[in-house]
C-alpha cells in the first residue's frame, strides 16, 4: 500500500479540503462588537432573562385562560396542606411552607422557562433542610453546655412580639446572661426563630450560588447526576422521611438523631419506646392515609379521563381532621399534638445573617440547591418533551436561585418543582405559567385570612399527607428488576446511592452517588471495548467476528482488523495497547524475536488472548498490516498520542504496518500538535470505504491536488520510492 499517494490518506484529504483561512483578529473583534453591543443582542438577553414577556405576548386568552384558571386553582389547593406538611418535615412552623408556596411560584412565573412546573415545597429539600436544622441546634458552636443557644436571633412577625429573653433548648436550663448575643432589631424566645434564621440564610446562599452558576452556564451540571442516581437517592429519601415522621405517627417523644446511621438509631429508639404509643394519633393517621390512598389512587388515577380536575384529597382530609379535632376538643382533652398558632399576614422583610451558615453550612446550601435544581429540571424536561416545547437549563438555574433568594427574605427556604403537583397542573389542562399565578392567589387567601383556622390540625394528618406523596418514590423500587436486566452498571449506581443515603445521610448519599457515577464512567472508558473485526460477507461493514457470521476470510492472512470503542488517554493507554496486541493476534515481541532468529519476517498468529503460538506463517515478500478502526475513538491526549506512536513503532520494527482508519478532526489535531503527523500521516486513512477501495483496487490511485500522477498514483516527488 503506497504511503503517500491516494486520496484515502488523511494528509492528502486535508490538504485538498480543509479550510486554512483564519479570520483576522481585527475582524473577529469587529464581529464580537457587533454581536455584543447591539440592540438585538440586548433584546435577546432580556427575552431569555424574563421568559414571561414572550408568554404574555403570545398568550391566547380565549384558548388558554380557562384551562390555566382551573389548573392553577387545583394546584393552589394542593399547595396548602402540602406546604404545611413539608414545612413540618423541615422542623419549621407550618406557615413557612405557605410562604414558600406563594413566593416560589410567583418568582418562577417571571423567570422560569417551563410552562407546567409547580414550584413550592418538596419532600427531599425539606428533609435536607431539617437535617441542617437538627445539626445546627445540636452543634456546640451554637450552644453553651449543649443547652443554651447564644446566637443572635431575629424575630419574625409570624412568631409574635419581640423581647430580650434567654433562650431554652433541651433540658430547659436557664442561662442568665447572653454575652455572645449581638442584639438586632428583635429577639424572640422561640427556637423556631433560630431555625427560620438558619433556613433563610441557607436559602439566600443557595440562591446567590445558583444564580451565578446559571449565568456562567453551569446548567449542564445535571449531566453528572444520571437518572439512576437521582432515582436511588429519592427512593432512599422516602425511608428517611418515614423515619422523621414516625414520632408523629406513633405519638412518641423520640430524640432526633443526626449524622451517620441516624435512621438505624432512630428506629432502634422507636422500637424501644413502642410500648408508649399513643393510639389516638396512630388511628387518625391510619384513617387519613386510607382516605388519601383511596381518593388519589382508586378515584383520581383510575378515573383520570372522566374527572376534569382531580379531587383535592389532601385539603379535604386536612379540613375534616381540623373540624373533628376542634369539635371533639381532642387537643385539650386528649393531648393530641396539633400545629397550633398559624398567624395571619405576611412576615416582615428580613435579610438573614449569613454568618450562621458561612462557612459551616456553605456546602449544605450548595448541595441542597443542586438537588432542588436537579429534581425540578428533570420533571421540566419530561413535561417539555410531552408538550413539544424547550426549556433552558441555565435560565432554569437562575429562576430557582431567584426563587430561593425571594423566599429567604420572607421566612422561607429553598423552593423546588414538585413532580406530583406539576403532573396535576399539566393533566388539569394548564397551558402556561399563568396558572401558577392563580395558585398563588389561593395560597395568598390562606396566608392573609384562613391560616389561623388550622390551629387544631393534627400533625399526624400532615404526616399522612407527606407519606402519601412518597408513593411515587416507593414505586421506583418496582423498577429495580427491569433496571438489572437493562444495565448492571446503572443498577449498581442506584443501589450504591440508595444504600449510602439510608445508612449514612442524605448529603453524604448524594455525594457518594455522584462520585460513584463518575467512577463508572471512568471505569468504562478505562476498560473500553475492543475486538477483532472483519467484513461481513457480501457487505462492506466491519463487525465483531465473534458476534457476526459469515465473515469474509483473508486468504493470505495479511490484514488484521481491530475495532476500538472509546478514547485513548492516560487512564486506558495500556489497555488500548494490550487490546491491539491481543485482538490482532500479533505480538510485537514475538515477531521481533522470530525475525531476529530467522533473519526474515516471521509472523506468529495467536488465536487466543494469551498469545499462545498455535500457527506460524513465514512471509518474506510482503509486510502484514493491522487496521485499527478509529471511528469510535472520540479523543486522545498526550499519553494517548505516545501510545499510538509506540504501537506503530513496535509493529514497524517487527515488520508490520499499522493503519488507523476514520480518525476524527480532534484526534488529527492532537496528533498534529504533538508532532506525530510526520511519522503517522502515511498510515492514516480517512474512512473504511476508502480503505476498501484500496484493498479491492491496489493499483488504482488518484491524487486530487492537480499534480502529475505516476503509474502507481504517487506525485513526482515520490516516484523514486518505486
Amino acid at each position: 500500500m503506497n504511503a503517500c499517494s491516494e486520496n484515502a490518506k488523511i494528509c492528502d484529504f486535508n490538504e485538498r479540503f480543509r479550510k486554512r483561512h483564519e479570520v483576522p483578529l481585527h475582524s473577529r473583534l469587529k464581529n464580537m462588537s457587533r454581536r455584543y453591543f447591539s440592540k438585538q443582542y440586548y433584546k435577546r438577553c432580556a427575552r431569555k432573562t424574563f421568559p414571561f414577556v414572550k408568554t404574555v405576548q403570545t398568550y391566547k386568552i380565549r384558548k388558554y385562560l380557562a384551562n390555566d384558571i382551573i389548573s392553577g386553582l387545583t394546584v393552589g389547593v394542593m399547595q396548602i396542606p402540602q406546604g404545611m406538611a413539608y414545612a413540618m418535615l423541615s422542623s419549621l412552623p407550618p406557615i413557612c411552607g405557605l410562604y414558600i408556596s406563594f413566593f416560589g411560584p410567583l418568582v418562577y412565573f417571571f423567570l422560569g422557562t417551563s410552562k407546567h412546573v409547580s414550584m413550592g415545597c418538596i419532600s427531599v429539600v425539606s428533609l435536607m433542610i431539617g437535617s441542617v436544622m437538627d445539626d445546627a441546634t445540636s452543634d456546640p458552636t451554637f450552644s453553651v453546655q449543649n443547652t443554651i443557644i447564644t446566637q443572635n436571633l431575629t424575630s419574625h412577625s409570624i412568631l409574635g412580639p419581640s423581647e430580650n429573653i434567654s433562650i431554652f433548648v433541651g433540658n430547659n436550663t436557664e442561662f442568665d446572661s447572653m454575652t455572645n448575643v449581638v442584639q438586632r432589631s428583635n429577639v424572640h424566645p422561640s427556637i423556631d426563630s433560630f431555625k427560620i434564621e438558619i433556613a433563610s440564610a441557607l436559602s439566600l446562599v443557595s440562591g446567590v450560588v445558583m444564580i451565578i452558576l446559571g449565568r456562567f452556564g453551569f446548567g449542564i451540571i445535571t449531566t453528572y447526576m444520571p437518572e439512576p442516581m437521582v432515582s436511588g437517592f429519592t427512593s432512599a429519601v422516602a425511608f428517611l422521611i418515614i423515619t422523621a415522621q414516625a414520632k408523629h405517627i406513633f405519638g412518641l417523644n423520640v430524640f432526633r438523631f443526626n449524622g451517620y446511621f441516624k435512621i438505624i438509631k432512630t428506629w432502634v429508639a422507636i422500637l424501644k419506646n413502642i410500648g408508649d404509643t399513643q393510639w389516638l394519633p396512630l388511628v387518625i393517621f391510619t384513617v387519613s392515609f386510607i382516605i388519601l390512598y383511596v381518593v388519589k389512587v382508586h378515584i383520581n388515577i383510575r378515573y383520570k379521563k372522566r374527572l376534569k380536575v382531580p379531587i383535592p384529597a389532601d385539603l379535604i382530609v386536612v379540613v375534616l381532621a381540623t373540624v373533628i379535632t376542634y369539635t371533639a376538643n381532642l387537643y385539650e382533652n386528649n393531648g393530641l399534638n396539633v400545629v397550633k398558632d398559624i398567624p395571619a399576614g405576611f412576615p416582615s422583610l428580613n435579610i438573614p445573617d449569613l454568618k450562621l451558615v458561612i462557612p459551616l453550612y456553605l456546602k449544605d446550601a450548595v448541595m441542597i440547591g443542586i438537588v432542588a435544581f436537579t429534581q425540578t429540571v428533570s420533571i421540566a424536561k419530561i413535561l417539555a418533551q410531552t408538550n413539544n416545547y424547550d426549556i433552558n437549563p441555565n435560565q432554569e438555574m437562575v429562576a430557582y436561585g431567584a426563587g430561593s433568594l425571594a423566599c429567604s427574605l420572607f421566612s422561607g427556604y429553598i423552593p423546588a418543582g414538585s413532580v406530583g403537583r406539576s403532573m396535576v397542573q399539566e393533566s388539569a389542562g394548564g397551558k402556561t405559567q399563568v396558572a401558577s399565578l392563580f395558585g398563588c392567589l389561593v395560597v395568598l387567601v390562606v396566608i392573609v385570612a384562613i391560616g389561623p383556622l388550622f390551629y387544631n390540625l393534627p400533625k399526624c394528618v400532615l404526616s399522612a399527607v407527606v407519606l402519601m406523596s412518597l408513593r411515587g418514590m416507593f414505586l421506583q423500587y418496582l423498577e429495580l428488576p427491569s433496571l438489572w436486566r437493562k444495565s448492571k452498571i446503572d443498577f449498581m449506581i442506584w443501589i450504591v446511592t440508595a444504600a449510602s443515603t439510608i445508612v449514612l445521610d442524605a448529603e453524604i448519599g448524594i455525594v457518594i452517588g455522584i462520585a460513584f457515577s463518575i467512577f463508572t464512567v471512568t471505569f468504562r472508558t478505562q476498560r473500553a471495548y475492543g475486538y477483532k473485526a472483519g467484513f461481513v460477507e457480501q457487505t462492506n461493514i466491519l463487525r465483531n467476528v465473534k458476534r457476526y457470521q459469515p465473515i469474509r476470510s483473508d486468504d493470505d492472512n495479511r490484514i488484521h482488523f481491530v475495532q476500538y470503542h472509546g478514547p485513548v488517554f492516560f487512564a486506558n493507554a495500556d489497555h488500548f495497547m494490550r487490546t491491539v496486541y491481543q485482538k490482532s493476534g500479533l505480538e510485537p515481541k514475538v515477531l521481533r524475536k522470530s525475525k531476529k532468529q530467522q533473519g526474515e519476517v516471521t509472523v506468529t498468529v495467536a488465536e487466543n488472548t494469551e498469545n499462545e503460538l498455535d500457527e506460524k506463517e513465514t512471509l518474506t515478500n510482503e509486510r502484514q498490516k493491522i487496521v485499527i478502526d478509529f471511528t469510535a475513538v472520540n479523543f486522545v491526549d498526550l499519553v494517548g498520542v505516545k501510545t499510538i506512536k509506540r504501537v506503530h513503532s513496535d509493529y514497524n520494527v517487527a515488520g508490520v504496518d499499522v493503519l488507523f482508519v476514520g480518525c476524527n478532526d480532534d484526534v488529527i489535531d492532537m496528533l498534529t500538535k504533538c508532532d506525530a503527523m510526520k511519522e503517522l500521516s502515511p498510515f492514516l486513512i480517512t474512512s473504511v470505504e476508502s480503505l476498501l477501495s484500496h484493498i479491492n483496487n491496489p493499483q488504482t490511485h488518484t491524487l486530487c491536488n492537480g499534480k502529475e500522477i505516476c503509474d502507481n498514483g504517487c506525485p513526482p516527488t515520490n516516484r523514486e520510492a518505486h
